[in-house]
């Protein structure tokens, strides 16, 4: 058999999933190579990436404990045994759990956002990137309670909590038809008080499938001063 042949045994398809990832992985890594070279040449990307640095590699203080951990502490999370290198080298081991900026989202935020992606990172320093708050799954206000064996848990990362939640885009989404509240700018009525505007639920999406301004809401609280 020839080594030809060899390779064309080897196929990745939709159910592959290890294909897929290496896909994926392959086409962020050119895409992080391109943004390299436009950021050496100057302009705008280079100040995203100065910002996101800024941003992500702020030092932060873990919570202090010898026994205990419980629902507020700011914590990281360590797997101690596997190789902090790749390829693998003698003596270096351990990854912290971190929160991940792709090429493509550098462009409109600098900052990690919940529901980010999270990847391994071999810098062990405690920092926003890699620090999160141990909050409650049944989202009552369980402040300093322990966290107790088989108690589930959600993280948060800590960026996110410290800052205000106010004033910031979100999407509405409706978990029985998994559906976003939206404003229908195409229909307008006179009320009692002048024309309003109908309320939609429908999932508005543009061409690269980002949530049109139809989606888009804010938690809105006026700020002063």
């Amino acid at each position: 058999m020839s080594k030809l042949d060899e390779d064309k045994g080897i196929v990745y398809g939709n159910r592959v999933l290890i294909g897929n990832w290496y896909e994926s992985a392959k086409l962020e890594e050119y895409k992080l190579n391109k943004f390299l070279e436009q950021m050496k040449k100057g302009d705008l990307m280079l100040a995203r990436y100065r910002k996101m640095s800024e941003n992500l590699n702020k030092p932060t203080v873990l919570t202090q404990s010898s026994s205990s951990i419980g629902f507020g502490a700011k914590i990281a999370f360590l797997a101690p045994h596997v190789p902090a290198t790749d390829p693998p080298t003698e003596n270096k081991k351990g990854l912290l759990l971190g929160g991940h900026i792709s090429s493509n989202e550098i462009n409109y935020s600098q900052e990690l956002e919940d529901g980010c992606n999270i990847v391994g990172l071999s810098d062990l320093q405690p920092t926003e990137k890699n620090t999160f708050i141990l909050t409650s799954a049944d989202y009552c206000n369980r402040e300093g309670e322990p966290l107790k064996f088989n108690q589930e848990f959600l993280l948060a990362l800590a960026s996110s909590v410290e800052k205000k939640k106010v004033n910031t885009d979100i999407i509405i989404n409706h978990c029985a038809t998994n559906a976003n509240l939206g404003i229908n700018i195409g229909c307008w009525a006179m009320g009692f008080y002048g024309k309003v505007c109908a309320p939609l639920m429908k999932t508005c999406l543009d061409v690269y499938g980002k949530e049109l301004p139809n989606n888009i809401w804010q938690i809105y609280i006026p700020l002063t001063g």
